[in-house]
């Protein structure tokens, strides 16, 4: 062609004229500059979004996480509190054989286990920040009440008691925590949630440690005002808990309407919640994951519970004082705090190396118990617990 230079498409025998290709591309794509300017408005709405979702979480981190935390923390208070009782003369006081005492901690693990599911199908049906805040109402309660008994029966009827209304509470919040996180946001948020119970076996030991300084004040043991303690703030915290938590973010009145609508796109939120049916349970019970994750936690908690309960009883049996104990209990629960928050973070930093975080940390703790076992000093004994 005369005074042009032409260009051949591949795949196409049809030479165009540099002039005609440009000008076509033109019209498909816009001028040059307009081109940029797209390509800069989709850059800078990209990031717009990311700080907004940034923005998002962080508000909810703030109004939300201290109330889980601290509802969580006190969770773990009032169930583990009979440890720091045992070792403050419960046993004595209310003539308690070990069998009877024994029961009556178990007891507890009775309820919660045949409660537990069919407290969160309520939970499901009606309105979750109601039944929470009922069944902490109710918890504070049976603590406080336990502070009253008299002898084995009012004690084991306190700790079943006690057993089904906590039984809902842990499954219910972790539930809440999941429609208003999205999943690479979720493992630190679990640890911090998760160490309360250490942050809870932390304070216990020195609450004991001033609750035996009260000793025959007004008529009361110690280990009552260990349970009066505990529970009038479990009561006060429900209250809290009512007026505070909100069923679905749609209804938060400290976002707006536009950072709801994100919020709900970036969570992967349904419109709808699914209607939960017989069907779906029956999937989800006979799904092997189900199982696998059921059998760790399993494991995992048998170890946990024994630990967060006996430990001032364990360090007690090494050969420290009474008081020394219930502080010494403090220690390895600190340790526990910085292991989980530590766990927590690694997990979402290293998605794909979950599985290799969770072995490792199961390892230690297996090495510790044999350590215990094996150690002699009292002191040796007592660093295996951290």
């Amino acid at each position: 062609m005369t005074g042009s230079t032409s260009r051949t498409l591949v795949g196409d025998n049809t030479s165009i004229a540099s002039d005609d290709f440009e000008q076509k591309k033109r019209e498909y794509y816009g001028s040059q500059d307009k081109l940029q300017s797209s390509d800069q408005a989709l850059i800078a709405h990209i990031v717009d979004k990311a700080t907004e979702e940034k923005k998002i979480t962080r508000i909810i981190d703030c109004r939300m996480m201290p109330l889980f935390c601290i509802f969580y923390f006190v969770d773990f208070l009032d169930r583990a509190n009979i440890g720091n009782a045992t070792l403050a003369g419960i046993q004595d006081d209310l003539h308690l054989s070990h069998s009877e005492l024994s029961t009556a901690i178990s007891a507890f693990y009775i309820t919660y286990i045949l409660f537990e599911v069919p407290s969160n199908i309520i939970l499901k049906r009606t309105s979750a920040v109601m039944w929470l805040s009922l069944i902490m109402l109710l918890w504070g309660a049976m603590t406080l009440v336990m502070a009253f008994s008299k002898n084995f029966h009012s004690l084991l009827a306190c700790r079943l008691l006690l057993g089904a209304a906590e039984s809902g509470y842990i499954p219910g919040i972790l539930y809440m925590m999941s429609k208003v996180y999205r999943p690479r946001d979720f493992g630190l948020r679990l640890a911090l949630l998760l160490c309360m119970s250490s942050v809870s076996g932390i304070v216990s030991g020195p609450i004991a440690y001033g609750t035996s300084f009260l000793e025959g004040q007004r008529g009361l043991h110690g280990w009552q005002y260990l349970f009066i303690l505990e529970g009038v703030p479990t009561i006060c915290l429900s209250v809290v808990s009512y007026f505070y938590l909100f069923d679905d973010i749609k209804s938060v009145p400290w976002l707006t309407d536009t950072q709801k609508a994100l919020h709900r796109e970036c969570t992967n939120a349904p419109k709808e919640e699914v209607a939960l049916s017989f069907k779906i349970f029956i999937k989800a019970i006979l799904d092997w994951k189900t199982f696998f994750f059921a059998t760790t936690y399993l494991l995992t908690v048998v170890n946990l519970t024994s630990y967060q309960i006996f430990t001032p009883t364990i360090i007690d049996g090494f050969g420290f004082p009474v008081l020394e104990s219930q502080l010494l209990s403090a220690p390895p629960n600190v340790v526990q705090t910085i292991s989980i928050v530590l766990g927590g973070y690694l997990a979402d930093k290293y998605e794909n190396k979950r599985g290799a975080l969770m072995v490792t940390g199961f390892s230690v703790g297996a090495i510790g118990y044999m350590l215990l076992i094996i150690l002699q000093g009292r002191w040796g004994k007592c660093l295996c617990t951290r």
